[in-house]
């Protein structure tokens, strides 16, 4: 059934920090950000891109942060999705595959995903600073709209392999990387040892890593360098993305459709300050 205009915009104009609000109607002084340069961050969980905006906060580069990937979840899609399907308001959704669940039901009434947030910001010259940063696009299908519905955006594709990224989220321990309650994990208690993914109730055909890698990550949670829950919720989270996300697909687009408005750059070969060099490079060339 076609959505009607209330309910594809039935969010009200809001302003979400200075010189960035969302809506729909002319107000003096600000103009629509698909006309404005953008600089964006792509890249899945744990690959760096806080830590890169972190960097660039150190340098000279003197840009406006957008309100990130996460936020605009939590303030437009998931609402919007509730909205429309009707569901009951839930006052606080922290479950990472579950907010992936509403994310995905987003792209499926909007193709353009957060693209399609995006589109429908403002800016205010005066109040805010260029470059424009915003972390971040996922997927191919998102980098795709936004090339077209941006066209002075500019791209950074921040990669790392996925052991890389799984050592990230279990050290790094933001409340954020969070999984609701499941089912107890059934292990040797005896030997305290866990000796395959498939205990943690992950499949071992999802081909994450190599087989020496899956080794030495039951090692060290073997040996209690982390606990069984905190990489069986890392690794649900590293599986949910791969379901909604294809990074190898993401880069493809890229590379055919705005090779030379991006910047690809392996985050597990250079040291932050370097990225941020490299980046600033990009920007002023």
């Amino acid at each position: 059934m076609p959505l009607n205009q209330k309910q594809t915009e039935s969010i009200e104009s809001i302003e979400l920090s200075s010189g960035i609000r969302y809506g729909l109607s002319a107000v003096d002084g600000w103009l629509p950000l698909v006309e404005q340069p953008l600089f964006i961050l792509v890249g899945l969980t744990g690959v760096g891109k806080s830590t890169l905006i972190n960097a660039l906060s150190d340098t000279e580069l003197n840009f406006t942060l957008f309100p990130n990937r996460r936020t605009l979840t939590d303030k437009f899609i998931i609402p919007t999705v509730m909205q429309i399907d009707g569901a009951e308001k839930e006052d606080d959704i922290t479950c990472r595959v579950t907010r992936f669940s509403y994310t995905r039901r987003y792209k499926e009434l909007f193709p353009e995903g957060i693209v399609h947030i995006l589109s429908k910001l403002q800016i205010n010259p005066s109040q805010v600073c260029f470059p424009l940063l915003f972390d971040g696009l996922r997927g191919k299908q998102e980098v795709k709209y936004a090339i077209k519905i941006l066209p002075k955006a500019q791209f950074l594709v921040l990669e790392a392999p996925n052991y890389v990224r799984l050592e990230r989220l279990l050290t790094r321990r933001d409340l954020f990387d969070r999984i609701a309650q499941s089912s107890p994990i059934k292990y040797n208690y005896n030997e305290n040892k866990i000796s395959s993914f498939a205990e943690l109730g992950i499949p071992e055909d999802t081909n994450l890593f190599a087989h020496e890698e899956t080794q030495e990550i039951l090692a060290k949670v073997n040996k209690g360098y982390f606990s069984i829950h905190e990489l069986r919720d890392c690794l649900k989270i590293i599986v949910a993305e791969k379901c909604n996300y294809n990074p190898y697909e993401t880069r493809s687009i890229l590379e055919d459709l705005a090779p030379s408005r991006t910047l690809f750059i392996n985050t597990n070969s250079y040291a932050p300050h370097l990225i941020a060099q490299e980046v600033q490079s990009f920007l002023s060339s």
